[in-house]
């Protein structure tokens, strides 16, 4: 073999390891599911409700479907930086699949959701973990179609306040 051929040989052979290593590229963040459609949502509100108590935050449900564009306009509006920051300190967020033929639909009827109204959905609690707020006739989807900003702003509105603000 040659020396040229020896060396591109030899670089081929090298990088071999790292395209057969490599795997399929990383689904776009737009094409990732928003909720966990295998959870059970009753136990995984429970659960988030156990960490708002234990860490006094408050509790925030979201419900919708993965295939539902306002739902993705809600979860990104909230992975922002440095909105993220500010929501995590505030809440304790739960996603909750509630598409059709899932168990899940039965959280719909516990917080007097109409899906037929749209998604997502939200629950938000008061400070003792009581429900304070939900959008029963499917507010979020509008909120949604004027983009992250006006999420984002809803949410801000929900806030709790802090005793330099009151």
């Amino acid at each position: 073999m040659r020396p040229n051929l020896r060396f591109a040989a030899a670089v081929l052979l090298a990088a071999t390891p790292l395209v057969a290593f490599a795997g399929p590229p990383a689904p776009a963040p737009e094409s990732l599911p928003i909720y966990d459609s295998t959870s059970d949502g009753a136990l995984a509100v429970e659960a988030a409700s156990k960490a708002a108590a234990d860490s006094g935050r408050r509790l925030f449900v979201n419900l919708g479907t993965n295939d539902c564009a306002p739902c993705r306009v809600v979860n990104d509006a909230i992975y922002e930086e440095p909105f993220q920051a500010a929501f995590f300190e505030q809440f304790v967020p739960v996603f909750v699949d509630v598409a059709p033929g899932t168990t899940n639909r039965a959280l719909l009827e516990r917080y007097g959701i109409d899906a037929s109204r749209g998604f997502p959905a939200l629950v938000l609690s008061d400070e003792q973990l009581r429900v304070a707020e939900t959008t029963k006739e499917g507010e979020m989807a509008l909120v949604a179609k004027k983009g992250k900003e006006a999420v984002r702003e809803w949410i801000l509105k929900r806030f709790k306040k802090t005793a330099a603000e009151r």
